[in-house]
């Protein structure tokens, strides 16, 4: 997903992120959303403990995260998260349906080999 220009808020069951101009990918159930800041900056929140929060600012998918629920791990409901469920020419072709590219160059091999260790 891809805004255009000016602030805007998502908020799931588990977070609310605020983001500008920027590339994401989520998904969410009750107890846990993953997110991705594909591109951009993005501030994220976990709803059920405000002392989770993380200003995230990548160029390439570079910072994955869950969000969990309830607040039993105070200060800690942030995680770092695998990258999945989504690839750079979904972004390119949602870009594409709206008028715009993506802010990076992939090559159409980049999927074929893990890019980084977790």
């Amino acid at each position: 997903m891809r805004y255009a220009p000016g602030s805007r808020r998502v908020q799931t069951d588990t977070a609310t992120i605020l983001i500008k101009g920027t590339g994401m990918y989520l998904e969410t159930d009750p107890q846990r959303t993953y997110f991705c800041t594909c591109y951009g900056v993005t501030e994220v929140t976990a709803n059920d403990d405000p002392g989770s929060k993380e200003i995230v600012a990548t160029k390439h998918h570079d910072k994955p995260l869950y969000i969990l629920g309830g607040s039993q791990n105070r200060g800690n409901n942030i995680r770092r998260a695998p990258f999945i469920n989504h690839t750079d020419e979904e972004l390119s072709l949602i870009e594409t349906l709206v008028g715009r590219t993506v802010p990076f160059v992939f090559s159409a091999r980049e999927y074929e080999k893990p890019r980084r260790e977790y």
